[in-house]
């Protein structure tokens, strides 16, 4: 959640100060809750689990959840614009084909309504896998997970290599100051691990005879994937 923000930097007023004090705060946000009683309860809803916790009361527990229901339904919202601008921002540096149709805003509209489209149907698309198998669906997103984690080891790797080069920064707002290589070196620690064990199953195969559908299917899909965008 605290990169979120980064998606519609190009939006904000005074992104490059505003956008980092954001991510911090999301980060505290989220450093300050108790992990440990939600992992050793039996919930399959956390985040009901936490308002419960809160509450005491089924009540105020249902009332604030309908309350996060519509929360959600605007979050969904601007995960679609998040999307749209993303993939706006990507053909308009000709990344994708069809780029010239992709990056065209209408005037009439002043939103990337092609860009929106494409989220859409793609949306559409990876959501009928569910309709055929949830298992197949699950390893089309697990490799979503791997690749998000590999493009933040990336853009640390990259500031982390200028840092050991002795390399000057690009401009900057926003500076960790002399925090910042060893933030930079945990991060990338944290993310190493969190990499290789992304490959790793849920549950022990052997022996389980519901193995396949517990596996992590990540592997495959990503070769496959591979060999689609390579072809």
């Amino acid at each position: 959640m605290s990169t979120a923000g980064a998606h519609m930097s190009e939006e904000l007023k005074d992104a490059s100060l505003q956008l980092p004090k954001a991510m911090m705060w999301a980060i505290l946000g989220n450093g300050v809750m108790d992990l440990d009683a939600l992992l050793s309860d039996g919930s399959q809803y956390p985040i009901i689990q936490v308002l419960f916790n809160a509450t005491s009361s089924y009540a105020g527990t249902i009332i604030l959840g309908s309350v996060l229901l519509v929360l959600l339904f605007f979050s969904t919202v601007t995960t679609v614009a998040s999307a749209s601008r993303q993939t706006w921002a990507f053909s308009r540096d000709c990344g994708f084909p069809f780029s010239e149709w992709i990056r065209y805003v209408p005037p009439a509209w002043e939103i990337p309504l092609n860009a929106l489209l494409v989220c859409l149907g793609v949306s559409l698309i990876l959501s009928a896998i569910n309709f055929g198998s949830s298992t197949a669906l699950n390893a089309v997103l697990s490799v979503s997970n791997a690749a998000l984690i590999f493009s933040y080891i990336i853009s640390v790797g990259c500031v982390r290599l200028k840092r050991l080069r002795g390399e000057a920064l690009l401009p900057r707002r926003w500076s960790l100051g002399k925090w910042g290589a060893p933030l930079n070196d945990i991060t990338l620690a944290f993310l190493l691990v969190a990499f290789v064990f992304s490959f790793f199953p849920t549950s022990p195969a052997v022996g389980n005879p519901a193995w396949a559908s517990q596996f992590n299917w990540f592997v495959l899909s990503a070769i496959l994937f591979g060999f689609i965008f390579d072809g």
